[in-house]
């Protein structure tokens, strides 16, 4: 539809997230018999773009499954209508976990999410993905070394709040994986903008890690900044920070949580719709994670070469 789109006719990335983690979702709530929440995604790439008026597609398949977490693995495809051409968009592989929903420990009233105790049953070996368990290390000890509190305007310069309502649920009274997502690729768009003067796309969603739930009425603080800059690419880092309502102001140390973040890569876009480069991110603004950009950049660019041998 129009209103999912970009001024290029494009849909949005952020609508493409929220429709692999519903995806994801299903199968792995379907092979639990639980509910579930997405606690990472990795390898998220944007292959191409989906226009309006082609018909969008998404299979997930469950390849992995360890004690308490599920991997399912996505591909979207898109058809012309007109052609019957269908090519490959996106791809990406989301984590889950079963939870349970329980009254709150803390004495206030509503429930509160928590990682299940009961252990899903084993994928049959013919099925499970041969690289899924390394990335399950990998992404455990990257969440370990992701920062509590940095909040710096310097580093996030670009603020969002909304407070979700009933359309943004999963798990009642929780907000669904998909909507946080697509609201951290909105901001982290708006940054690269700023920073290059064009309209950026995401062309990756490098890592994400879910600390926490949010619930239905907590005042979500989206933070958004430019962490790393090649020549043709911004990756920025986003936050998303909940305050539980009602309790005053957002203030540091007093009910803000950083429930999520991730690292989203954009690139900006001329009047032609063709790539173009961007500005290098001055010295003056850069941060401890610029190295880290630097290296994860490098990495992908040996990825790439690789593949083409």
């Amino acid at each position: 539809a129009p209103s999912t789109a970009n001024h290029m006719g494009n849909v949005h990335g952020g609508n493409i997230l929220r429709l692999c983690e519903e995806a994801g979702r299903i199968v792995a709530t379907k092979y639990s018999l639980g509910q579930v929440a997405l606690v990472g995604a990795s390898q998220t790439q944007f292959h191409s773009p989906i226009h309006v008026g082609e018909v969008a597609s998404v299979s997930a398949t469950l390849d992995y499954v360890s004690r308490h977490a599920m991997r399912v693995s996505l591909k979207v495809e898109a058809e012309h209508l007109e052609s019957g051409r269908t090519r490959e968009t996106n791809s990406s592989n989301m984590w889950y976990s079963i939870i349970d929903v329980k009254p709150r420990a803390d004495g206030m009233t509503g429930v509160e999410m928590i990682r299940g105790e009961r252990p899903i049953h084993p994928l049959h070996p013919s099925l499970v993905a041969p690289d899924a368990a390394s990335e399950l290390k990998k992404n455990a000890a990257s969440a370990a070394r992701l920062p509590l509190s940095t909040r710096s305007p310097k580093e996030f310069p670009v603020t969002l709040q909304v407070t979700p309502d009933v359309d943004s649920i999963s798990n009642h009274p929780f907000v669904s994986a998909g909507y946080v997502l697509k609201l951290m690729d909105e901001a982290g768009a708006v940054v690269a903008a700023a920073h290059t003067k064009h309209q950026c796309v995401t062309v990756l969603l490098d890592k994400v890690c879910f600390r926490t739930p949010i619930r239905l009425g907590d005042l979500c603080t989206v933070r958004a900044g430019v962490t790393y800059t090649s020549s043709r690419s911004v990756e920025t880092v986003v936050q998303v920070w909940k305050t539980e309502l009602p309790g005053g102001a957002e203030k540091e140390g007093c009910g803000s949580i950083c429930a999520v973040e991730a690292r989203f890569v954009f690139v900006a876009l001329g009047d032609n719709g063709k790539v173009v480069e961007v500005p290098e991110l001055p010295p003056d603004q850069r941060t401890i994670r610029w190295n880290a950009g630097a290296a994860k950049h490098e990495e992908r660019v040996a990825e790439k070469a690789r593949a083409k041998l």
